[in-house]
């Protein structure tokens, strides 16, 4: 008789872990067939799966923080440094300056101010905080606010065009992103980090964009890890320098305000 109900018992407890097992996998598959449905949930958990991938191999391979950008140097036209210019006032009874101390075909390089995606980037901390380190934090508000937002609003029937519903979200993704990583800016300024290390141009070998002699201040492009930067320069020795010559730089001026250059004695300037 006890076995009887031992027996009776035994299954009844099997047959609550059986039905428990397929709830839970029936919840399981749910949750998955989610995060890859609609399109727009299926794009972002395949982007956090690579980022996912990316963060694994980064604490396994032990790299630091300055690892953390990628080496990326964004392709962007700088003026290093930047030229500010004063205008001497020429009517005024105490000038010290003639006309006569003014070069007419000197060419003047404007300083330029950041474009819009530098300053978008600037926006989102980026150097303050490591890129990637950015980006995870964006991809990652963007994929929780897609799976709300496909939940309540339906997306399938839109086909491909659901994917449009990424571009309001990605908005106000970068402002959540903003917030996130402001308590970060501290904290990596503590540890020391700080961006990408300013560039050495000494002894760069780059391209005039324009003719330069004497004192005249013109522009010439270098190409530093395959991203083209332009700079002021100037001929060091006063000495003509035409356009499309190559140039060494040798020095900075001693206000800043551009680098002194000399012509590359190479084959590429016969």
């Amino acid at each position: 008789m006890c076995a009887g109900w031992f027996l009776i018992l035994t299954g009844i407890d099997a047959g609550f872990f059986y039905v428990t097992l397929i709830f839970n996998t029936k919840q399981m598959a749910d949750f998955f067939y989610n995060l890859m449905h609609p399109l727009p949930n299926g794009v972002m958990t395949l982007i956090m799966g690579v980022l996912v991938i990316y963060w694994l191999f980064t604490f396994l391979l032990g790299v630091g923080v300055d690892d953390l950008d990628l080496g990326f140097d964004f392709d962007m036209d700088v003026d290093v440094p930047n030229m500010e210019i004063d205008v001497p006032d020429l009517d005024a009874p105490d000038s010290d300056v003639s006309t006569d101390d003014i070069n007419p075909d000197q060419e003047i390089v404007p300083e330029k101010s950041p474009g819009f995606f530098v300053r978008f980037l600037q926006f989102m901390n980026v150097g303050r905080v490591p890129f990637m380190l950015v980006i995870t934090v964006l991809k990652f508000i963007m994929w929780i606010g897609t799976l709300i937002t496909t939940s309540l609003v339906s997306v399938v029937a839109w086909g491909v065009w659901s994917l449009l519903v990424l571009i309001p979200i990605f908005i106000v993704s970068v402002f959540f992103t903003k917030l996130s990583t402001n308590p970060m800016v501290k904290f990596f300024k503590e540890i020391g980090y700080k961006g990408e290390e300013e560039i050495d141009f000494l002894g760069r070998s780059g391209k005039m964009l324009s003719t330069i002699k004497d004192d005249k201040i013109g522009t010439a492009e270098f190409v530093i890890d395959k991203n083209p930067i332009k700079l002021s320069v100037k001929s060091h020795d006063g000495n003509e320098i035409k356009y499309d010559d190559f140039v060494i730089v040798t020095d900075e001026s001693e206000d800043g305000r551009c680098f002194l250059v000399v012509k590359e004695m190479s084959i590429r300037n016969m």
